[in-house]
């Protein structure tokens, strides 16, 4: 090896110790100036001698050439999501579910972290080289943006030589985040240049991290921690402190708040001390993370669909502001109804910038009567909607009631009132109400069945929980609302048609019906004229409009948006029915006897199928589609929740609401949208309603969140 060579190697090594120092043990050794001499003298050596450039040399963090989009790629083992706990009680339990799990009472040990708000990871390293860095995506398959993650200073691009040899391959799992300070100085000169600036830091961070210019990601000042792994090949570890040991001694970068406890006690005084520290942390984090030590104590415990048994986040308390109501307005939803929406001053609540925020109905709106001048308290925890918990009234000349509009104020049509209804079984004699009905049809169908002639039937208008536009389809919000379902993730699934670029066909007139979608490919040279296409975008659409063709009954039927009939209910008539023209062809009988199905979303379909609009349409459509009906309820004895009937109510997590239903739905349960005393149990998440108190009134066996994982594995002993 001649001496150039050598020196090459030299200032290699030197420019990875001094990145180090600086970017992760925040020590830097010698002055910058000394540093951009070396990087100068180590890009003139690889301007000589090209053929001397590793993919591991500090000088290929940037200059890779901008991507079109990213590749995905699959985890080698599946990035989980943490059961969430909100108080002492729940982390208690949390521990005792391990004891009784582990079948013995041994001292556990708990590896404790701050829990970062930042954008998850994992780096790929091959015999101590970055190999491919991807982002969590759905936890099985993530976006490759390797070319961006090399820009990050302190991710090591080839790992430290330590006592510890390099696994062949690893997994580091971890997060990308920017530090407060770094995080100010960013919006500061974004809002000098006059950019938009981030909300959040973790914004901030998951924005940089998707940006196909590498050259954009490295101007921004990302950092990384590593706080998990997930393949390991080549290398045993026995625990979390001795993964984290090896991390540091590798050169990656772990988080200085990290401490190993011996008792659940211990890790509620750690929270209680990162909680009281949390403002003067140089990073965002929404509560801390605990988890068991041992690793062959984690793998006995394991994990269920997304969520491992032997870890939790303890989240901090929701954060409650104060800010000044400036409008209240009314939102036209896809089937008409119109919803009140305050607006607010802007304020910054949970890391989330809030300037709207919805009221949900005619009784919530009159409950808190808030007025334009009003200051407003204002509630929001993670990733929940943002709410009003109470308006403080305006001391002097407050702003007069808001009023329910008379006319849609989209279309200008007539709004009508939509009222909840209850049907009382009346003794004539003493005027006494014998029972009460949700509808009309159980009402006479119980007065027929008593043959008595001393009992009338009354309907007793409640209350008046929403108003409605009576405009239909003439009305541009219930139009484009319609259309917005039809292809939203959860129906027929169409990528590309997002509200602006479906907004722009519609207004046109490329679309008129949802058949008109499927049209779309004859019209090709003239959509890429269009501003907002071009050639690539205009392929992309059409090739996920041919993947669409092939749909699920179940998903076609909740994507005609036919009131009142959600995911259930649509998996409940293509169970049923089989196809859509049995459904079409339904009676009002057939249908109530369908599960979930009353008296009034019976009418609410019959009424559906009978518009003729809506049959021409549905006729255009099915001519484009592939129509399968896999049955995922057919009976089998083994299936776990067979026979029981759940009800979902708040937000659930780890999983979502869907991933929960259709483990249900798979095992055999039925799922319900109401609480009556035919439930078996309510599985009820963060924030639940008035579901909840009904449940606790009737008696029914409820599931909180830190249950949940447990419950799933094993319905049996909760029941």
């Amino acid at each position: 090896m001649n001496n150039l060579k050598k020196r090459y190697i030299y200032i290699q090594e030197q420019i990875r110790s001094h990145d180090y120092e600086y970017y992760i043990l925040d020590r830097p050794s010698i002055p910058d100036h000394q540093y951009d001499e070396l990087f100068k003298e180590l890009k003139q050596i690889e301007l000589a001698h090209p053929d001397w450039v590793t993919s591991e040399s500090p000088s290929q963090r940037v200059g890779i050439k901008p991507s079109t989009d990213f590749a995905t790629f699959k985890h080698f083992k599946q990035m989980l999501s943490l059961a969430n706990a909100f108080n002492a009680d729940d982390i208690k339990n949390f521990h005792d579910r391990i004891v009784k799990n582990l079948g013995n009472k041994e001292q556990i040990e708990y590896f404790c972290e701050p829990k970062m708000d930042g954008a998850a990871v994992s780096l790929i390293y091959e015999r101590g080289i970055l190999a491919r860095g991807v982002t969590r995506g759905d936890g099985t398959i993530g976006e490759d943006i390797t070319s961006n993650i090399r820009t990050i200073r302190s991710v090591p691009l080839l790992l430290k030589e330590s006592q510890n040899s390099f696994p062949d391959l690893l997994e580091v799992r971890g997060e990308i985040f920017i530090q407060k300070s770094d995080f100010d100085t960013l919006n500061l000169k974004a809002k000098e240049k006059g950019e938009k600036v981030f909300a959040n830091p973790r914004n901030a961070a998951a924005g940089s991290l998707r940006q196909l210019d590498p050259a954009v990601t490295s101007s921004r000042p990302l950092a990384f921690f590593a706080h998990g792994i997930g393949t390991c090949q080549g290398h045993e570890f026995t625990d979390l402190e001795q993964i984290f040991s090896t991390f540091s001694s590798w050169g990656l970068p772990v988080n200085n708040y990290n401490k190993l406890v011996t008792s659940i006690d211990e890790c509620l005084h750690y929270f209680h001390d990162i909680e009281a520290a949390r403002e003067n942390i140089p990073f965002e984090i929404d509560g801390v993370v605990f988890k068991v030590n041992k690793l062959s104590l984690q793998k006995q415990l394991g994990e269920i669909a997304r969520s491992p048994r032997w870890a939790i986040a303890h989240k901090f308390p929701a954060e409650e502001v104060h800010t000044e109501i400036e409008a209240v307005d009314f939102q036209v939803g896809r089937t008409g109804i119109l919803t009140p929406v305050a607006k607010l001053k802007t304020i910054n609540v949970g890391g989330v910038n809030v300037s709207n925020c919805t009221l949900h109905n005619l009784d919530e709106l009159n409950r808190l009567d808030p007025r334009v001048g009003d200051g407003a308290v204002i509630k929001r925890a993670g990733d929940v909607i943002p709410k009003m918990v109470k308006v403080i009234p305006k001391k002097r000349n407050r702003a007069a009631a808001i009023q329910a509009p008379k006319k849609c104020p989209s279309c200008g049509s007539k709004t009508i009132f939509n009222y909840q209804a209850e049907w009382l079984v009346m003794n004539i004699n003493n005027s006494k109400p014998v029972k009460k009905f949700s509808s009309n049809y159980e009402a006479q169908k119980y007065l027929d069945d008593q043959q008595s002639s001393q009992l009338n039937i009354v309907e007793n208008r409640m209350n008046t929980p929403f108003l409605k536009c009576s405009g239909g389809n003439n009305c541009p919000e219930i139009f484009q609302g319609k259309f917005t379902h039809f292809v939203s993730r959860k129906a027929m699934d169409i990528d590309g048609l997002g509200q602006e670029i479906l907004y722009t066909l519609i207004n046109k007139k490329y679309i008129n019906d949802f058949a008109d979608i499927f049209s779309l490919k004859e019209h090709r040279a003239e959509l890429e004229k269009l501003e907002r296409f071009g050639q690539k975008s205009v392929e992309n659409l059409i090739q996920s409009i041919d993947q669409s063709v092939s749909v699920e009954l179940h998903k076609l039927i909740f994507s005609l948006g036919i009131e009142e009939v959600g995911e259930t209910t649509a998996r409940n008539l293509a169970n049923v029915f089989k196809s859509m023209e049995a459904l079409q062809n339904a009676t009002f009988q057939d249908l109530i006897e369908v599960p979930d199905i009353g008296p009034r979303v019976a009418t609410k379909i019959i009424d559906y199928f009978c518009n003729i609009e809506n049959i021409t349409s549905v006729k255009k459509l099915l001519r484009h589609l592939s129509i399968s009906n896999p049955n995922i309820n057919d009976v089998n004895e083994e299936m776990k929740f067979l026979g029981l009937q759940i009800a979902l109510t708040g937000k659930i997590s780890p999983m979502s609401r869907d991933e929960v239903k259709n483990l249900l739905l798979s095992g055999g349960a039925k799922v319900t949208s109401s609480i009556s005393k035919k439930t078996d149990c309510l599985i009820a998440g963060e924030n639940a309603g008035s579901k909840l108190e009904k449940a606790k009134a009737l008696g029914v066996r409820i599931i909180d969140a830190t249950e949940l994982t447990d419950f799933i594995n094993d319905p049996k002993t909760f029941l």
